[in-house]
């Protein structure tokens, strides 16, 4: 079913046409006041607030000038594709879902994300690892698994510090989890644009957080049900029970392209002991799943809120 759109007006082409006379009138007032040596008068600044108070209702007349949001989202991504740049630059852009959207501002948000990932991608193609499955890692390869799950979120201080400390920012991240028969393959994915925490340096509590809301869950259910972690449960507590072998969480990081810093994708040994990972060892991937490598891309098409809002997410299913 079309979801109504509230911005819409049936008059919308005269309100345009208005708008549209208006802007070129206060256009032509106000070079008619720079050719006079007037510009700084009060009268250009008059002007000037009446052009651009005309312009931006001249564009809002866009979004009113359909019935739907399907409409509306259709008429956006078609009309301006996203990522111009990067598709030059032969950068792959993702199908969108243009029904997914529930109101405009959704699709405008989108179409934002989408086309600032794909031009930072143009930007760091040079630096990007080429794609190819790494050898002996069968995790990441098939982007149509129904135990694959991606999601951003924002592990926040209190969920790395559960008893207190030092940690105040917390890590935002773009979570991959995939379900293989030797367990659960858990990338992070540093978030540089943010500004919030850095994966590498908090790796340890990042793996800890995934390894006890998972003990939790299982804990909370009955032997038969194979299938877990539909939700996150509680943040966890020293004395739970371990009900999952660690060894069977292998964790990752992924490290996109950024100006003059290449992109790394790395393998993180730790060692379990005393109840908490510790000695985080990386190992370099010289090849990058495209599963990995495009997750920013893929996720960024999502609607509906800032996902880093979202603290707890499913993992598994």
């Amino acid at each position: 079913m079309a979801t109504p759109n509230p911005h819409y007006d049936p008059e919308w082409r005269a309100l345009r046409d208005r708008h549209h006379d208006e802007r070129a009138l206060a256009r032509d007032e106000l070079r008619r006041l720079r050719e006079a040596g007037d510009s700084g008068s009060e009268a250009y600044r008059t002007a000037k607030d009446a052009w651009e108070w005309h312009d931006a209702a001249w564009k809002e007349t866009f979004r009113k000038q359909f019935a739907t949001v399907e409409e509306y989202a259709e008429w956006l991504f078609v009309t301006f594709p996203p990522g111009i740049r990067g598709r030059s630059a032969g950068i792959a852009v993702p199908e969108t879902d243009l029904a997914s959207f529930r109101t405009v501002e959704e699709a405008d948000a989108a179409w934002s994300r989408i086309d600032g990932a794909i031009d930072a991608a143009a930007e760091g193609k040079q630096l990007s690892l080429p794609v190819g499955q790494p050898k002996r890692l069968k995790a990441f390869a098939n982007t149509k698994s129904p135990k694959l799950v991606r999601f951003w979120r924002y592990f926040r201080a209190r969920d790395l510090f559960p008893a207190g400390g030092s940690g105040e920012l917390g890590v935002r991240t773009l979570v991959t989890v995939d379900e293989q028969a030797d367990g659960w393959h858990v990338c992070f994915m540093q978030d540089s644009s943010s500004g919030i925490g850095n994966v590498a340096a908090e790796v340890e509590r990042l793996a800890m957080v995934i390894y006890y809301e998972a003990c939790t869950d299982q804990g909370k259910r009955k032997p038969k049900n194979s299938g877990f972690v539909r939700r996150l449960a509680d943040r966890f507590t020293p004395r739970q029970a371990l009900a999952l072998d660690p060894y069977r969480f292998h964790f990752y990081q992924h490290i996109p392209p950024g100006k003059g810093r290449r992109e790394a994708f790395d393998r993180i040994s730790l060692r379990f002991a005393g109840r908490a990972y510790r000695e985080p060892k990386w190992h370099s991937y010289r090849v990058i799943p495209e599963l990995i490598q495009s997750a920013r891309f893929d996720i960024a098409q999502g609607a509906g809120p800032s996902s880093a809002e979202r603290y707890r997410c499913p993992l598994l299913r």
